[in-house]
């Protein structure tokens, strides 16, 4: 798979993923004046854009897992996890997806409850010479 077909396909799943994503953040704020979080899923790296399990993954911390009504069943060709992060007055998540090319290559997509799109771009890891 190209890059270009990666993110053509990865994109295709995010516009509803963030539909949805936005939808039950909403809720979940108007109950609890926060927003929820998810660990990332699926738990391994995504090749290829191979379409992969997505499970809802809480972290321990959570106080409202119950709450956190996250419907999403369809395979994912990326991992993908929220943060949230919250104090008054400046409340807000952020989706972050990762997809990995063949060679290795990982590239990262993330929006944010403002509706900031940081675009794709090639995620470079630093070791800690």
């Amino acid at each position: 798979m190209t890059l270009a077909e990666l993110k053509d396909k990865a994109d295709a799943k995010l516009v509803q993923f963030w539909q949805l994503l936005t939808e039950k953040q909403n809720a979940y704020f108007a109950k609890h004046g926060k927003y929820f979080q998810l660990l990332v899923s699926p738990t391994d790296s995504v090749v290829d854009g191979a379409d992969s399990d997505f499970t809802v993954r809480h972290p321990s911390d959570e106080p409202f897992q119950v709450d956190v009504d996250f419907p999403w069943t369809d395979k994912v060709p990326f991992q993908i996890q929220v943060d949230e992060w919250g104090s008054v007055p400046d409340y807000g998540y952020k989706a972050t997806v990762t997809a990995e090319l063949p060679n290795g290559d990982v590239y990262k997509r993330s929006r944010n409850s403002r509706n900031e799109d940081s675009g794709w771009y090639k995620y470079i890891e630093y070791g800690n010479d």
